[in-house]
């Protein structure tokens, strides 16, 4: 491991911070959504940290052997919990729906697996030499994160498609990219850009999650007046048709043509 990979943490980190305060101190989310952006991007932090500490620990003296093992327990372990972190923003209500306590009992239970087969080494092991090496049933994390992924993925699109925006397309590229460098990574082990590339994600998530949600007014549901604005000033342009639904004691709807 060279110090560019360092500067690169560095930069990794830097970055994940400045997006917890900007969560923290955002006026736009509300305390669910801000509470599931910051958690993800403190376990990406944790995480990366993690990936430098079993670099630099790996092939050290026997007794840094421990710190091996538990970075490596810990890093496996905890990646499905991103996607799960960033699932729990999607939906506005405070109550869990099934699906997610039931993806949380599957992390619980994954996690418990995963520090059983510690001593066998079936997922990951650490030789007494204080060297790591993938075990035969090494594809169970890799099914474990895929999955989250699927599940990340299907709940976003699911969300989208409640909005009016048209860049809710744009979850397609950020998909195949993310599955793109997870399997580069797994294909080639010693390139270690898998958690960087998941903090640029992670970001150009947090847009479009922004961008989705700022569309609609929050107590209505409807477009905000930005948003109808732009889409009437544009069919201004296209001899299209505008709806405007005007309503008053629920007695009549008027419909207007540009």
């Amino acid at each position: 491991m060279n110090g560019y990979f360092y500067v690169l943490t560095t930069i990794d980190i830097f970055v994940l911070c400045f997006m917890c305060v900007l969560t923290r101190l955002s006026e736009s989310l509300n305390k669910k959504q801000k509470r599931g952006f910051f958690f993800a991007f403190i376990l990406i932090a944790f995480i990366s940290l993690l990936e430098v500490i079993t670099l630099k620990v790996d092939g050290l003296p026997l007794r840094y052997r421990w710190i091996n093992i538990i970075s490596n327990y810990l890093g496996f372990g905890l990646t499905p919990s991103v996607c799960i972190c960033l699932v729990y923003v999607l939906d506005k209500k405070t109550r869990l729906r099934w699906e997610f306590k039931l993806a949380i009992l599957c992390e619980i239970i994954y996690l418990l697996v995963l520090a059983i087969s510690i001593p066998s080494g079936l997922v990951f092991s650490v030789s007494q030499e204080n060297i790591y090496s993938r075990g035969p049933y090494f594809f169970i994390y890799i099914f474990v994160y895929f999955i989250s992924i699927f599940y990340l993925s299907l709940s976003t699109i699911l969300v989208s498609k409640q909005f009016q925006n048209r860049s809710k397309a744009l979850i397609y590229p950020l998909i195949i990219f993310l599955a793109a460098e997870t399997i580069i990574q797994i294909m080639v082990p010693n390139l270690h850009v898998s958690w960087l590339c998941v903090t640029l994600l992670s970001v150009l998530y947090f847009i479009y999650c922004s961008e989705m949600w700022n569309q609609l007014d929050s107590l209505t549901g409807l477009l905000n007046q930005n948003s109808f604005l732009n889409r009437s000033h544009e069919m201004n342009y296209t001899n299209g048709m505008l709806i405007v639904f005007d309503v008053d004691d629920f007695d009549y709807i008027k419909i207007v043509r540009v």
